[in-house]
């Protein structure tokens, strides 16, 4: 399945992801949270050809932390070149809910509700390691 490009906000459990409000100054990656204090944050959804998305967190393309082929979801300031092409799966019976999958076949978990933390990407080894992220299209 694939979403048109245009913006979006995501949800996790009803909680916003994205990358903090406030963040350091440097080049580094920047982590990208499950219950994020941006309330109002937007992601880029970009659709490119075979059912892929590249995914804008602040401008910046997402990608695996240390270019690993599992870690933290981070936004690639720099480096941009190691910018992931997410695959999206439907969720059946959730409007808007998707399975975010690399193309190493890793998912994005997204930390228990009450937890902050990043949203990892790593394998998923049975039904109960999945996260449901909710696109929520933004504007026309």
């Amino acid at each position: 399945m694939t979403l048109e490009s245009g913006p979006y906000r995501i949800r996790n459990a009803g909680r916003p992801v994205g990358r903090a409000r406030t963040e350091t100054f440097d080049l580094a990656p920047k982590a990208v949270f499950a219950a994020t204090d941006d309330e109002n944050a937007v992601w880029i959804a970009e659709a490119l050809p075979g059912g892929r998305h590249r995914l804008y967190a602040k401008r910046a393309p997402t990608g695996i932390g240390n270019n690993a082929p599992a870690g933290p979801l981070v936004a690639l300031l720099v480096g941009q070149e190691h910018a992931e092409e997410w695959e999206l799966t439907a969720v059946d019976g959730t409007a808007g809910g998707y399975e975010v999958r690399s193309r190493q076949g890793v998912v994005w978990l997204a930390p228990a509700e009450g937890v902050h933390g990043p949203v990892e990407v790593l394998p998923a080894l049975d039904d109960l390691d999945r996260s449901t992220f909710v696109f929520e299209r933004v504007g026309p």
